[in-house]
């Protein structure tokens, strides 16, 4: 059967739940689940809840930093999603082995982490080093690129599995309006690529100047 059927699915932690639009999406395809949204700024709380109705009952909105909420919690949580920057440019401290460390140590044995991950048409230096830094801590990984944007979704599993996989299982969720066309799309959009040569720790995490180079790079090839 599809791994992750909607009782499958049993808890979710956002890290960057913004206004709330992925909690609502995870919402409408998994039911009321128990949803753990953490935002570090509190007015963009405010801002989701005045002006985007944010108050889904079963949303539990934490104001914190992400990788202190998860040092202080003890929850496990069936999915993890990290979400939590200003394009293009991601936290350095959530972005290292260390910080992947506290995050499978809060999924359950089947449990997921997906993080949203920015790059140019041509330069995925971004994607193939969280993919390189994941693949330290997990036994797999991998890239889901999102149709017209800039940016990819790099999954990775507590246990070990392959793209094959989602193939594989899209038989069993043809009668689900959510979660079919989504995974239709994602299998369409998976992308095969080698894990970059940098991986980042806490003490070496230069995720800001190769996210500066990626941008410089890509505004020069505009002039071109």
């Amino acid at each position: 059967p599809p791994p992750y059927t909607p009782d499958r699915v049993k808890s979710v932690a956002l890290i960057g739940l913004a206004a709330g639009t992925i909690a609502r999406q995870y919402t409408a395809v998994y039911g009321p689940l128990p949803i753990d949204g953490v935002e570090i700024d509190p007015e963009i709380v405010r801002v989701g809840r005045e002006y985007f109705a944010m108050g889904e009952p079963n949303l539990n909105v934490i104001v914190a930093d992400g990788r202190y909420y998860l040092a202080h919690s003890e929850q496990r949580y069936s999915v993890i999603g990290v979400d939590a920057y200003r394009l293009p440019y991601i936290p350095p401290h959530l972005t290292t082995v260390e910080f992947f460390r506290q995050v499978r140590e809060h999924l359950t044995d089947d449990g997921v982490v997906a993080v949203n991950v920015g790059h140019t048409p041509e330069d995925y230096r971004l994607v193939e080093a969280i993919l390189a830094t994941l693949l330290q801590v997990f036994p797999s990984a991998h890239v889901i690129d999102v149709p017209n944007s800039f940016n990819a979704i790099v999954v990775a599993t507590v246990r070990p599995s392959e793209a094959g996989n989602l193939l594989t299982n899209l038989p069993g969720l043809e009668g689900d309006e959510f979660l079919y066309p989504t995974a239709l799309q994602a299998a369409a959009n998976l992308r095969f690529i080698q894990p970059g040569g940098v991986i980042f720790t806490d003490d070496r995490a230069a995720i800001e100047l190769m996210t500066n180079a990626l941008v410089l790079d890509f505004m020069r090839k505009g002039e071109e």
